[in-house]
């Protein structure tokens, strides 16, 4: 029998800082980007981030802030 250790979120989100994430919303809005900052609300910071609608890109930011309870979900860069 092998013990895994549980993921804890938030821990799994700061040790990628710095690396390619797309998010989520809620609102089927998603983004993709380089991820700058996370804090322990889940709001995240991105930059060079481009907005996604139905997989078209339709906006390009320098620096996105996103806030936390609107995302649905976070996929890091290994996982894209």
């Amino acid at each position: 029998m092998s013990q895994t250790t549980a993921k804890r979120p938030l821990t799994t989100l700061q040790k990628n800082v710095k690396k390619q994430v797309i998010v989520r919303l809620k609102n089927e809005v998603e983004y993709k980007g380089k991820m700058s900052n996370v804090d322990s609300y889940m709001n995240l910071i991105m930059t060079e981030a481009e907005e996604l609608h139905d997989g078209k890109v339709i906006g390009k930011f320098a620096r996105a802030i996103l806030r936390g309870n609107n995302v649905l979900f976070i996929k890091l860069e290994d996982e894209i």
